[in-house]
């Protein structure tokens, strides 16, 4: 093809379609989801394995962003924080800040203690110990709230505020711990998505003048404070969320980075006491709505309410029993503002946004605004970029290389279309069958069962190492009988061989080989298709790591001839080897026409040396194909091609060895014992080098 014999013209094809990605095909590729899935195990491998990072592209509002079951970690591509950013590398520096926080929550929350602090709370009772407020006022709170707990849905509406709150300290938590021990893209990612998220959170007055909740109100203060240090109150509000906030804030602050999650709970408990003013217009709902028989519908919406209210209100992932690193004292909250302080800078260097104005304190005061530092030369992004680079060419090759196979494809099936079969397979239509794109169960399948098969390819690539280099290096002929050179130490011999000359060095004999395989129903007998199998695992690496081109074939016939290409001469992508895995027993045998075809497909090769070696365990058995008439289809077919060049071998492996070589005669293969098949073959191939 075209396409293959024009290299430059393929890399100019894959740096086209490398600028013609667009942000959906890139993120949620296979290879950019190996590339997160690869941060996500560097990090999670010593105490766990098999984190996998699935990345979708869901546009809808109510779509969440990212979560994790503990096996793998979902993100959502298009979600409004990543989609924000101008950038491709911005983009994918915020997903890696997802992964990370994922990461976070998997190696740093305890979901078993968190689960046994909401069924706690469920039940009327708090963990790890009731609260025990100074003021009076809020004792006062205490009391009414325990009261109000005796109603269970009351008890579940609390939860669901309780578990609001625990994930805001918690996600400060894990992040600053990720931030502690990855100070790189991880704390990078963080810290972009955090800074981008505090300015999409709504000022103080917009989320009054929306009739929020006054508890989701004050979540969101509080989200934004943890997150930045800071509020937005660009209206310079003064009123009692600025004075509940204050209330608040000494309760979290110091527990936000304790590294026992008691102490979260603990925090979040005396809050709630705090915020009892505006959790009791909730209880109160519940419990008349559990007096009308629908409580628990009341506290299951609860948490979206307040959710659609709550920025950044997505609940925490469900957990069992994970690893944790252990770590004695408090969490270094350093590392976190370390990487808000990049962010920004990061953030500043943005054309086409107006930056977001903030206020020097929680009470209003002057609006410093924010000085963009021109001088600015990044902050070690080199090696995300070159990683977001390495990507993206990856799969603009596995697409140009899908669609070059889809190519292929066509070419193989125009070819079968326009061969003449002969009248004996007149009528019968011929089907050539070409995965373009390979399963990841064959390549998993692949690498199970390689390395024994492998081995015994090269220990034969060796025992002819000595052959390939005398013809690569050339060599010295001595004890001849005439020569260029005269060796006077040779006179005192006697025999008459006195010269030596020197062999020029000569590269191996060019050659090309096609394999096919009889895939009739009776190969499951014997483990006979699994060392047909071996053998084309084995043949195709010999010939490839010897630079021999190599083509194997499957073929059965149903209610036509199929033809199952595993590995093309011209083949790109590099898969052939776990093409080889699809091969399987299916149904009859039509030798002619498959035999037909592969030989056709050999001669169009340019190499002096052809060689067709068919493995087959019995007759050819076909719809009105059988008998002498198809034994004299394949002499005939044996004898044209002979004239054409080809070296034809047929193997026959079942008990129909005599009818196959009354068929092939001198090209016949006695395999009696099937495990020699591997070897048997290669060491065929080694002949025709030397």
């Amino acid at each position: 093809m075209n396409l293959h014999a024009d290299l430059k013209k393929l890399k100019r094809q894959i740096l086209k379609k490398r600028d013609e990605l667009s942000d959906q095909e890139l993120f949620t590729s296979s290879a950019y989801e190996d590339y997160q899935s690869h941060l996500a195990e560097a990090a999670t491998r010593r105490y766990r394995t098999g984190v996998h990072v699935h990345i979708i592209w869901d546009e809808a509002e109510d779509s969440e962003v990212a979560y994790t079951d503990n096996q793998f970690i979902c993100e959502n591509a298009a979600n409004p924080i990543t989609a924000s950013f101008p950038t491709r590398l911005l983009k994918s520096l915020s997903l890696t800040g997802l992964t990370g926080h994922e990461c976070g929550h998997l190696l740093f929350t305890d979901f078993t203690a968190l689960q046994l602090y909401l069924t706690t709370l469920q039940s009327g009772q708090f963990y790890p110990c009731e609260p025990s407020p100074a003021s009076l006022i809020y004792q006062q709170n205490l009391q009414e709230m325990t009261d109000a707990m005796k109603e269970k849905a009351v008890c579940l509406t609390i939860a669901k505020c309780a578990a609001s709150l625990f994930n805001v300290l918690e996600d400060v938590y894990i992040e600053a711990r990720m931030c502690q021990k990855f100070p790189g893209s991880f704390q990078d990612g963080i810290s972009l998505n955090n800074q981008r998220f505090a300015e999409q959170i709504p000022s103080i007055q917009t989320q009054i003048d929306r009739h929020y909740e006054g508890f989701a109100i004050i979540v969101n203060l509080i989200i934004h404070y943890c997150k930045t240090g800071d509020i937005n109150n660009v209206t310079g509000y003064t009123g009692e969320y600025l004075d509940i906030l204050d209330e608040c804030l000494p309760l979290i602050t110091d527990a936000m980075y304790e590294t026992d999650s008691k102490e979260r709970f603990q925090a979040v408990n005396e809050v709630l006491v705090v915020l009892w003013k505006y959790l009791k217009p909730l209880a109160e709902e519940a419990k008349q709505a559990q007096t009308q028989g629908n409580g628990q519908q009341f506290a299951e919406e609860t948490g979206s309410l307040l959710n659609g209210q709550i920025v950044g209100g997505s609940p925490l992932p469900n957990g069992k029993g994970k690893p944790k690193i252990k770590v004695k004292g408090k969490v270094n909250p350093r590392a976190l503002q370390k990487g808000q302080a990049t962010a920004q800078k990061v953030l500043q260097k943005e054309t086409g946004r107006l930056s977001l104005t903030k206020t020097n304190s929680l009470s209003g005061g002057t609006n410093p605004g924010i000085t963009k530092d021109f001088s600015y030369a990044g902050s070690g992004y080199t090696e995300a970029e070159k990683d977001i680079r390495s990507v993206m060419t990856k799969l603009a090759t596995d697409l140009v290389n899908l669609s070059y196979e889809e190519e292929l494809s066509e070419e193989l099936q125009q070819q079968s279309d326009a061969l003449y079969y002969g009248n004996i397979h007149k009528g019968i239509p011929v089907t050539i069958h070409r995965m373009s794109q390979v399963d990841v169960s064959l390549i998993a399948a692949y690498d199970a069962i390689k390395a024994p098969l492998l081995q015994i390819s090269k220990r034969l690539q060796q025992s002819i190492k000595d052959i390939l280099d005398r013809k690569q290096n050339g060599e010295k002929l001595s004890h001849l009988v005439y020569g260029r050179r005269l060796e006077p130490r040779l006179l005192v011999l006697g025999d008459g061989e006195y010269f030596s000359r020197t062999r020029l060095p000569n590269i191996p004999s060019e050659m090309a080989i096609a394999l096919l395989i009889d895939e009739s129903g009776s190969m499951s007998s014997a483990s006979r298709i699994t060392m047909a199998q071996q053998t084309a695992i084995i043949l195709y690496d010999f010939c490839r790591s010897l630079n021999i081109p190599i083509t194997i074939y499957g073929h059965t016939e149903r209610y036509c001839v199929d033809l199952y290409s595993y590995a093309e001469f011209d083949s790109l992508d590099n898969q052939d080897s776990y093409r080889l895995m699809d091969m399987c027993p299916r149904s009859c045998n039509r030798d002619g026409a498959a035999l037909r075809f592969v030989a056709e497909h050999l001669c169009r090769r340019s190499e002096p040396i052809k060689i067709l070696i068919l493995i087959s365990d019995g007759q050819p058995n076909g719809e009105g194909y059988e008998g002498t008439a198809a034994e004299a289809d394949l002499r005939t077919i044996k004898k044209e091609y002979q004239k054409k060049g080809v070296i034809l071998f047929a193997a026959a492996i079942g008990t129909d060895k005599e009818r196959i070589k009354r068929i092939y005669q001198d090209g016949f293969l006695d395999i009696s014992d099937l495990n020699k098949l591997p070897k048997l073959l290669p060491k065929l191939i080694s002949q025709f080098i030397q």
